[in-house]
């Protein structure tokens, strides 16, 4: 095997991208053909591959988009259809894809990457750690009749199935629920038409409640026949709602669907629970499942990014193992000062060597970013450490740094 290059997959080769990712992710189905494939939908990624001459060996995509971290707006990489053909694994291809594809982030000035594993140890190993959670819900519709009793609001507007020239409305009704849970999704028009409202396998039934012209709430759900006894299910994958008293309507649209299905299933947020509410909690079953990993690609820059209380002044040393990239091999001094996170690499050959004051892996570092995990939580578990000589009240300013978030990525990617 000759030296291996790292670039974009070329478009003429689509084909040969989709049949890895068949293989990777639908196996069940069979070699893919190219002649019986009437996908006509808009890539919204971009493929890259690691080739040995002209043979790719791995590949993957990469995803541009806006998350809301920390209360604003900012790029982040979605890395996603990680994959390398059988005749090529355990060569260490992918951890070469890995590193390549943050670096290429790096080097695009983007500061987060985030992805949703196919298995949560595998990524760990490499910097990605959980971000969230969110509740998996299964319940027989009558259970939810709860929901009923609409108040006269709730009766002035109405349910309508959306389309791609409600793309307006529905960024309006995600700017809402960005204001709650971090890590809402700001989704592009093509997003909109391409990832909402079509599926991978099954285009999803999208609706939306309307009130006063304004979207208040929306939904998008598959119906699947299970052999596990169960039956007809309404699934729904995405739920979002403007308000959270107004969780209510999506639960009664599908309670309204009793006639129809046995079962519904909803992915929720973790901070919405229906087991005090229903009639009769034994026949709801919920499940807290992980959700997406995140992981910082360049942490001064990524610190120089915050917006910390104007009051709070620290300075502190911080080391951070990470087991993909070199980058972080040094301590990054951090200062914060006047609502402001000055974070610079130190340079032993002007400033000598410097112990750190904190130390973290890479992963317990991104997740007290995020505010997915607190100072307290990730020092009783060792994730985070703090020397012996660290300034006086370094925890509390650490917790002051970073204080605790909610958040949610729902899209799938």
């Amino acid at each position: 095997m000759g030296d291996l290059d790292y670039r974009p997959f070329p478009e003429e080769r689509d084909d040969e991208f989709s049949a890895f990712m068949r293989y990777a992710f639908s196996p069940e189905e069979g070699p893919y053909d190219p002649e019986e494939d009437d996908d006509d939908r808009e890539h919204l990624a971009d493929y890259r591959g690691l080739f040995d001459g002209d043979e790719p060996v791995a590949v993957c995509g990469h995803h541009d988009f806006t998350l809301r971290i920390r209360g604003r707006d900012r790029d982040a990489a979605g890395l996603s259809a990680v994959a390398s053909p059988p005749e090529h694994r355990r060569e260490g291809h992918i951890e070469r894809l890995l590193r390549e594809s943050v670096t290429e982030y790096r080097g695009d000035g983007v500061r987060f990457s985030v992805l949703w594993p196919f298995e949560h140890p595998f990524y760990r190993r490499y910097g990605w750690a959980t971000v969230n959670r969110y509740r998996w819900v299964k319940t027989p519709p009558e259970q939810l009749a709860f929901a009923a009793e609409a108040s006269d609001a709730d009766e002035a507007g109405e349910f309508r199935r959306l389309d791609e020239d409600d793309y307006d409305a529905a960024a309006d009704l995600l700017a809402a629920t960005a204001e709650r849970y971090d890590f809402t999704l700001a989704r592009t028009e093509p997003w909109w038409r391409e990832r909402t409202l079509r599926g991978w396998k099954t285009d999803p039934y999208v609706y939306g409640f309307e009130r006063d012209g304004d979207l208040q709430a929306l939904l998008s759900y598959t119906f699947e026949e299970r052999d596990d006894g169960d039956g007809r299910a309404m699934v729904v994958s995405d739920a979002a709602v403007a308000d959270p008293a107004d969780w209510d309507l999506v639960f009664r649209f599908c309670r309204d669907h009793d006639s129809q299905v046995e079962r519904v299933r909803l992915r929720l947020p973790a901070d919405v629970s229906l087991l005090d509410r229903v009639d009769d909690p034994r026949e709801l079953t919920e499940e807290v499942r992980a959700g997406p990993m995140f992981r910082l690609v360049d942490v001064p820059a990524a610190l120089a990014a915050l917006d910390p209380d104007p009051d709070l002044e620290t300075a502190f040393a911080l080391a951070v193992d990470d087991p993909l990239v070199d980058w972080h091999e040094r301590p990054v001094r951090v200062a914060v000062a006047d609502g402001a996170v000055d974070a610079e690499r130190v340079d032993p050959d002007v400033t000598g060597s410097v112990d750190a004051d904190v130390s973290a892996g890479i992963g317990a570092l991104s997740q007290l970013y995020a505010g997915y995990r607190d100072v307290d939580d990730l020092r009783a578990h060792a994730a985070l450490g703090l020397a012996d000589g660290a300034p006086d009240g370094l925890a509390a300013d650490l917790a002051a740094l970073f204080p605790p978030r909610r958040t949610f990525l729902r899209e799938g990617f």
